[in-house]
């Protein structure tokens, strides 16, 4: 055997450790390959339905947000018109009750007064009567 005929048989015996490593290595990546399909098979299996029912619940909350929204401004709405009515009923009562009070208390005055008067009176009359007799 010739020196040529040793390279050539050492690179073939060369060539066929590659192919054999190379076919080893693909054997891997395929076996990878399909645990990732199905990992991911998996994945979509519980993600695609838990995606629909998070769609869901959001769109109830975002309902049910509109819907405190607007019984927030319903309660708003009340609010203002209790605090207009409640004006309104302090303007409309304040100058008559304020009126009714001072004329009591002019009236208790003037009633005082005259029973003043009458009392004096009275005592007059007695003790006039009292030195005539």
């Amino acid at each position: 055997m010739s020196a040529v005929d040793l390279v050539t048989l050492l690179c073939g015996l060369l060539a066929m450790c590659f192919a054999a490593s190379l076919a080893v290595l693909a054997g891997r990546v395929l076996r990878s390959v399909q645990a990732l399909n199905a990992a991911t098979e998996l994945f979509l299996a519980e993600a695609v339905p838990a995606v629909q029912e998070l769609r869901e619940a959001a769109g109830r909350a975002s309902s049910e947000v509109d819907r405190i929204d607007d019984l927030l401004e319903v309660a708003g709405a009340i609010g203002d018109r209790v605090d207009s009515a409640t004006e309104a009923t302090y303007r409309a009562l304040t100058s008559p009750v304020i009126k009714s009070v001072a004329l009591a208390s002019g009236t208790r005055r003037a009633a005082r007064r005259l029973r003043g008067r009458s009392a004096t009176n009275n005592e007059m009359v007695r003790a006039g009567s009292g030195r005539g007799s």
